[in-house]
């Protein structure tokens, strides 16, 4: 009876020790996993901050670089030593004719001048008005003059733009003698970069707080999106005002880990902010903790079901294998053999229901100048993208496959007209990619005919399909029975 389940008992001893020290390397490997765990957070937080601290620098550098290229101009100069306080004229014309050079020059949304002497605010539109130092939105001017500095950066309501939140640069004018001209500076619409802030947070699971912890010249004193005052920033991050407005020095880094959440604050000079980036690592340690336990089941279930497995697996390989022959390799897209196939059971299930159902075929126009002129690779770029649209325009409402070379085919359960409009909009978008030449679809449909085998139905697409090519490519034309 022993040696008859030799076998066995020698396997189940095995077993048990390999379930020991199993068990033994897991509880190890949850430690160091958490350790890891807690060292890649505090990586992707540095690098983050790392990288919108850069980011933020190179934007406001071209405006301080800009703003002080403007101030060090002779024309600015001269301007200022011939301005009669004019408001409107050939002097005011000259001036906005300059601003408005460099806005479009650089992008821009505002470029301004104040002259000291007469107080008259220009911009690249004209002449604006005449600061005045008891109205608050004007305070920036005479705080900016105070500080004593050639330029500052500040965020501010853009009263010329609906109030919209800007990052503003400005820079003093002075004459040879060091005597105040005025102030120039420039503004930069900070939506773009507010988004490129949004896609780190989602591309690293962090949170991002952007705090002011210099001296502020001007009024505005308000959240706006990712920029926060300490006490808001600190309520919003939970940490104390301290922290998130913690004194650090030039490319320093502040870490801190508690609760199971890593922050990390660099400073930005240019701009005078901390930015904080936050990462929660709870979730992750409670992940890895579950992906253990589940890796304990699998271990357990690998061996007491190691033959029920490997059949599944088998068959899936065999699923795997039937897939990948009736798969375009190039484009993930069914290949006729697979579509003619589907075809018959989808026409059936049209008729049986009297369901409007459409076929069409469609030619990337030109096909052939894609590869002469830029090689097969960007070619097969080329189909993959028509491919993924017209696969994410079918969806579940039909099918499509690739019929050969950079022809493609589909049935749709719609109408020829929408299905037409459907092919149009999938048209527009593709004149829309970045691609070295325009890419346009000739496409051909007809409405599916019981009465016509397959073949007369991929007849008649192909007709409406030749009608385009003959229209000039780039079209749709509709087969008329």
């Amino acid at each position: 009876m022993i040696k008859k389940n030799g076998f066995y008992i020698i396997n189940i001893i095995i077993i048990i020790f390999v379930l020991l020290v199993y068990g033994t390397f897991q509880l190890s490997e949850l430690s160091y996993y958490k350790e890891m765990a807690i060292d890649q957070a505090r990586n992707d937080c540095r690098l983050t901050a790392l990288d919108i601290n850069s980011n933020l620098s190179e934007m406001v550098s071209e405006q301080i670089v800009v703003s002080q290229m403007m101030a060090n101009d002779r024309f600015i100069r001269q301007w200022v030593q011939d301005e009669t306080g004019e408001t409107n004229g050939p002097k005011v014309f000259q001036l906005t004719d300059y601003l408005n050079n460099y806005k479009y020059e650089y992008g821009f949304s505002d470029i301004f001048f104040v002259s000291h002497s007469t107080k008259n605010f220009y911009y690249d539109g004209g002449f604006n008005k005449e600061i005045n130092s008891k109205n608050e939105y004007d305070s920036w001017y005479w705080n900016f003059l105070k500080k004593m500095e050639q330029s500052d950066a500040q965020v501010d309501k853009d009263e010329l733009n609906d109030g919209r939140v800007s990052l503003y640069v400005n820079c003093l004018v002075q004459d040879q003698g060091f005597h105040t001209l005025g102030v120039i500076g420039v503004a930069s619409n900070l939506d773009d970069y507010l988004r490129k802030i949004a896609d780190y947070e989602e591309e690293y699971d962090v949170k991002i707080c952007l705090v002011e912890v210099g001296l502020k010249s001007n009024s505005f004193d308000e959240d706006f999106g990712y920029y926060h005052k300490p006490v808001s920033a600190a309520e919003l991050m939970n940490l104390s005002v301290n922290q998130v407005t913690k004194p650090l020095s030039v490319g320093e880094n502040y870490d801190i880990y508690e609760n199971d959440i890593c922050t990390n604050i660099i400073y930005n000079p240019d701009l005078k902010w901390n930015i904080v980036v936050q990462k929660d690592v709870s979730k992750t340690i409670k992940s890895i903790l579950w992906r253990s336990y589940q890796r304990s089941i699998g271990v357990l279930i690998f061996v007491i079901f190691y033959i029920i497995i490997t059949f599944t697996l088998m068959k899936r390989l065999n699923a795997i294998g039937r897939a990948a022959e009736n798969t375009d390799e190039l484009t993930g897209l069914y290949n006729n053999k697979i579509f003619k196939e589907l075809y018959e059971k989808k026409y059936r299930h049209i008729n049986s229901k009297d369901e409007a159902c459409t076929l069409f075929m469609v030619d990337v126009d030109n096909f052939k100048e894609f590869n002469d002129n830029y090689g097969h690779l960007y070619g097969n770029s080329i189909i993959k993208l028509v491919a993924s649209g017209l696969k994410e325009m079918v969806e579940n409402k039909g099918l499509v496959a690739r019929w050969g070379g950079d022809e493609f085919i589909g049935v749709m359960t719609a109408s020829e007209e929408e299905t037409k409009l459907a092919l149009e909009e999938l048209m527009d978008e593709l004149k829309k990619a970045d691609t070295n030449r325009l890419v346009t679809l000739s496409c051909g449909l007809v409405k599916l005919d019981k009465n016509f085998n397959m073949e007369m139905n991929l007849n008649m697409a192909d007709k409406a399909l030749y009608k385009s090519k003959s229209n000039g490519k780039g079209c749709c034309s509709i087969y008329e029975h």
